[in-house]
This record gives C-alpha cells, structure tokens and sequence, in this order.
C-alpha cells in the first residue's frame, strides 16, 4: 500500500527524522485518517484469509495429529455400536520420550546461556604518548593496559551468567514452556517462539506461540523471507481497556468474537501481522507490526516493525536503500518438510498412518475376541422358547421343553475363530516399524547390550541408537541460539545502566555497556549429547586416561561426577589428592637414603682424588 499523496508533515520533512518518530511512537495510526486505516485494516485481514487457505490441509491434519497423541477418541458405530476403540499410543510414547531426553539435555543446572568472546582477547596495552610506537610500564616492568588480557572473556561469564538468571529467574515462565514446546514439536514438527521487550512487565519475554496460532503462507520459501507472518492474539476486554489507555491502541469500541454469545468476558481476537507498507510515500515499503479486529475488522495499532540502525541510506541521493526488519520470532524446526519451507515434519506426520493401522488392526482383534467368547447362532422352528432371545448367566442351565435330539438338531451355532494370529503378527510388525521411525528402543530406555560393555563400545552403541534424535537436537541447538540473540539485543537497547542479580547466595552485576562492547552467546547444553547415557558413556571413556600423563586427572574426574549428575562437585572432589603419612614417610626415607649414597659417593669420590693426587707427588720427588 503507497500512502502517497498523505501530506502529514509537510513535503520539507525529513525523510529520516520521520521514521525516527514513527520508531518512537506507540502508535503509528494516530497520524492516519479514517479512509487509510480503512484500508490498511481491510489489505491486513484479507491478506491473513489468503495465507492461512494455503495451509487449510496442514491444520486439518495437525488437529488429526494432536488429538492421536492425546488419546481422543470418537465414538465408533462400526461394525456395531460400542465396538472396541482402544487408541495404542505409539505417537504418545515417542513424543514423550524424546521430550524427556531434550529437556533435561537444554535445562541441566543454573547454566543455560554461554557467552562467547569474538576477537582477540590478549588485551590492549597503553600507549605512551611521549614514545610512538611504545607502551606505558608499571612499577613491575610489565605494560599497562587499556583493555586487561581476558576482560572479553570476564564480560562474556557475566553476560551468560546474567542470561541464564533472566531465562530461569525473571522470566519465570520460560522453562515450563520450553518443556511444553518440546513435547508439542515432537508431534506437530513446528514450533515459535516470540521474543520482545514488554513495556508493561519492564521486562523481557519470550513466549511460545502455537504454530495454529501463527499463520504464514504454507508455500513461501522461508520462514526469514515470507512477506507476512500473523499471530491470533485473544485479549480480554480489560487488557484491551488497558491498551487503549496506554495509547497503544485506538479509543474505539472492537466487538466481540461471534463465537463468544452472551458472555461480556470473552476474549477478542486480533490479528498481530508483522508485513510491509508503504506510509511515507517514497515507494519502498517499511517494516510494520498491524494489530487489527478479527471478526469487526477495526484497526486498532501500527507500530514500527524497525529500528534507524536497520535502515541503510543511499549515499548519493540519500534515498533509503534498504530497511532491515526486526525478527520477533524464531522457528523450532523437527525434521525440515521436503514440500514446505515453513511448516515441518514431526512424528505426527510419520506415525500417524502407522498408529491408524494398529489402532485398527488391535481393534478388530478385540472384537472377534468378543464374537468368540459371547457365540449366538440360530434356533430353528422345531424348538419352542416362550421367553424369546435366551442369553445365559455364567454356571446357569436352562430348562425347555424339547427332547435332546430335537434340541441339538434346531440349535445351530455361529463359529468365530477368534483373533487372527496372522493379524496378530502383522501388529507386532507395524509396532516395530513405528519404533524404527521414532528410534525408540530398547538402548533409548536404559537397557544396554548383554554382558561388560566397554566404554568405547557403549558409547558406540548409545550414538548410533540416537543418530535421528542428535540431528533433531542440532536443529533446536541452533533455534536456541536465535532465541538468545534476539534476548542479547533487548538487552543492549533496554537493560538498565547497572543490574544486579542473584544466584543461589552470590550477588553479581552486568551493565548495559556489558552488551553494547560486544561478543556472542549461545546455548550451553551439547547438541551432541542427548540422553544421561551419553553423558556416563563418555565419563566412562574418559576415565580410562584419568592416570595418563598427557591429561588433567583432575578435570576428568570433575567431568565424570558431572556425568553421574552429582551436586556441589567442588565439595566432593579435591583440588589435589590428600597426603598420605605413610607414603610421605616412604619417600622422607627414601630422600635420605638418596642424600647418603650421593655424600658416600662424594666422599669416596674424594678419597680416590687425594690418593692419586699423593702418587703424582710421590712420582715427582
């Protein structure tokens, strides 16, 4: 949409100064007449109708998938009302276990953000002003220094320290939904997260979105590069009252859901799309964030989706060359989808087709279970029974009228053979091709091959069993590391001078120059490692060198209790082994036993010295 020919400033504004000010305010369509907002409303909602047809199949399917998982089941009529509907929970089990070894794997202890140093670390020395080309000396002789050798690295423990308080600390309802999201990307394939500054908290968030939730068309090429991505935000009517008041939202009335009825709580769904628009006229189409009424229509923000360090002027013209759009979500990818760019394969879409076959294979084994055991037949017209259908209690007999032979020969019972045992078997097969695909096997549950398995060979064994789980971990390895740049950057732009934090006893500090001098972070849990087992497997390899001269014993043994999960490491393990009275004895004797073979020698030594010394002088006189 070009806004072109919307005079709001006066053609003499700056172009820059403009954007500058839409960045400040909170919102943009103040400054917008009724027909433009109009418009924008109504380009916003029809654009989220067209994305969110592209990807009708995959909700459809993603319900299917979720409801498996959970064990719903509908009411079967086939092939007789109330026929056994037992749901085996093959999606179930391979979605929680692979969310039981990735969480601990990201949430091991307190430490869950590393800070990384770029660059040199080796220090700046002083410069002496008087001498160029030479530095400044203390009183030691040594430089001194600008930047102290390892002050990147100090910045970089304080930055991940600070981080990993905000994640488990601050914002306290991280780490429960990070535990949700695993679960939920084992079976669904895709997941968001959104991460932004909260004006209201003072803080900053970063919540998990339900992919339902986040409409984006099922067909572009990436995630980074899709023209618009729309999130259905509920808000409750005091939250918007809330909104209007802070002037984040427009003073008008929004309606209701028309899902909603009589109830006057219930919430309002909006539309959040983050898209481009054209509001300055010159062509070239800004980053903004669009809030809009799903169900009314009625624009209610326009908020600056940018920030002046995003946009690259033309040197020349000063035209804007390009602007940079500020990412507010990151992807959580299971295993990339080879007909989409966005929306990505879990195991709902590997073992669903397998669970159905086995639900209905069980199914039909439990109800010609049934047939078998219940019988019927046919009663022919020679047999006379006045009290119509007989059906028998257990050890009852009845009694009739009718001679034996007339009996046996008017009674003519069904034959149900009862489960298939070839049916049975192809269970069994589909079971284990489901286990295939999910890798959950007997390794995966703690049980290891029979007999002393080596450390090596262990280790061998564990990764091969989890070579599609450490590639899906890799995958959220990475996706944890946008997450927490995009929590790196808000707290450059918005963490206060100086903070203090706690952890455990100790009380630590960061300030924002901390952030803005530079360096990195990323996650500290391996993506190599995903389960316990890996962990030990590897103490247990390490362990075999903790003697050997060319490694740190110490460092070993550290990693090894670490493996075994045991708290306060540094209480139980000592900086260097305890002395022991008799071994220093042995080596005191020993010492001195030294000193006297080495003075006997000496003085021996010495007397063959004056003897010969004697004989040449004898030898001369």
């Amino acid at each position: 949409m070009s806004m072109e020919g919307h005079d709001m400033d006066g053609p003499d504004m700056d172009l820059a100064e403009r954007l500058r000010r839409w960045i400040e305010m909170p919102n943009i369509a103040e400054e917008l007449d009724e027909a433009t907002r109009g418009q924008v409303a109504d380009r916003v909602a029809r654009d989220w109708r067209a994305d969110d047809a592209t990807r009708a199949e995959w909700k459809e399917n993603c319900r299917r998938w979720l409801d498996l998982a959970q064990q719903v089941a509908e009411p079967k009529t086939y092939p007789w009302p109330g026929a056994s509907n037992v749901i085996y929970p093959l999606l179930t089990v391979a979605a929680v276990q692979f969310a039981a070894r990735a969480y601990p794997g990201i949430v091991r202890d307190r430490d869950v953000v590393r800070g990384t140093v770029l660059g040199d670390d080796s220090g700046v020395p002083m410069p002496d002003p008087l001498r160029p080309g030479q530095v400044l000396t203390g009183p030691d002789g040594g430089p001194l220094w600008l930047v102290p050798p390892g002050a990147k690295r100090a910045r970089a423990t304080a930055i991940g320290r600070h981080m990993s308080w905000q994640l488990l600390d601050e914002m306290a309802e991280w780490e429960e939904q990070t535990d949700k999201l695993l679960l939920k990307l084992a079976i669904v394939g895709t997941m968001f997260r959104k991460t932004y500054f909260d004006p209201a908290l003072q803080r900053n968030v970063s919540e998990t979105v339900d992919p339902l939730l986040l409409c984006i068309d099922y067909h572009a090429k990436s995630f980074a590069t899709a023209p618009r991505v729309t999130e259905e935000i509920d808000l409750y009517p005091w939250e918007i009252e809330e909104r209007i008041r802070a002037g984040l939202f427009l003073e008008q009335e929004y309606g209701a859901n028309r899902e909603a009825g009589e109830d006057g709580d219930a919430p309002v769904t909006f539309l959040e799309q983050h898209r481009r628009l054209d509001l300055d006229g010159d062509g070239y189409a800004e980053p903004y964030i669009v809030t809009v009424a799903r169900d009314s229509g009625k624009l209610a923000r326009i908020a600056a989706g940018f920030d002046m360090d995003g946009v690259l002027f033309d040197a020349h013209d000063h035209r804007i060359r390009r602007i940079e759009a500020i990412a507010y979500y990151t992807k959580f990818s299971f295993i990339p989808s080879p007909d989409s760019a966005i929306y990505d394969i879990g195991f709902g879409t590997l073992l669903h087709p397998l669970n159905a076959a086995v639900n209905t294979s069980l199914n039909q084994m439990f109800d010609a279970a049934h047939l078998a055991n219940a019988g019927g037949g046919f009663v022919g017209s020679g047999m006379s029974l006045n009290s119509g259908a007989v059906r028998f209690q257990v050890g009852e007999y009845k009694v009739v009228n009718t001679p034996g032979a007339t009996l046996r020969e008017n009674l003519v019972p069904l034959q149900f053979a009862g489960p298939n045992p070839v049916l049975f078997q192809l269970l069994g097969f589909l079971v284990d091709a489901g286990r295939e695909i999910a890798s959950v096997k007997d390794i995966l549950s703690g049980a290891m091959p029979g007999g002393n398995v080596p450390g090596v060979l262990g280790l061998a064994v564990i990764q091969q069993g989890l070579k599609v789980f450490s590639a899906i971990f890799k995958r959220i390895h990475r996706s944890l590391g946008a997450e927490f740049r995009k929590l790196y950057r808000l707290n450059r732009l918005y963490l206060p001078d100086e903070a203090g934090f706690g952890d455990g006893r100790a009380l630590f500090r960061v300030t924002r120059a901390d952030y803005e001098q530079g360096g990195g972070v990323e996650p500290v849990s391996d993506p190599e490692i995903v389960t316990d087992m890996q962990q030990l497997a590897r103490a247990n390899f390490l362990l075999a060198f903790k003697d050997d001269p060319w490694c740190d014993g110490h460092e070993i043994r550290r990693r090894a209790f670490e493996a075994a999960a045991i708290g306060l490491v540094d209480k139980v393990l000592r900086p260097a082994p305890a002395s022991d009275p008799a071994a220093m004895a042995r080596a005191a004797e020993l010492a001195l036993r030294e000193k006297r073979e080495a003075a006997e020698q000496v003085s021996t030594l010495a007397e063959a010295a004056l003897r010969m010394a004697q004989a040449r002088k004898a030898e001369r006189e």
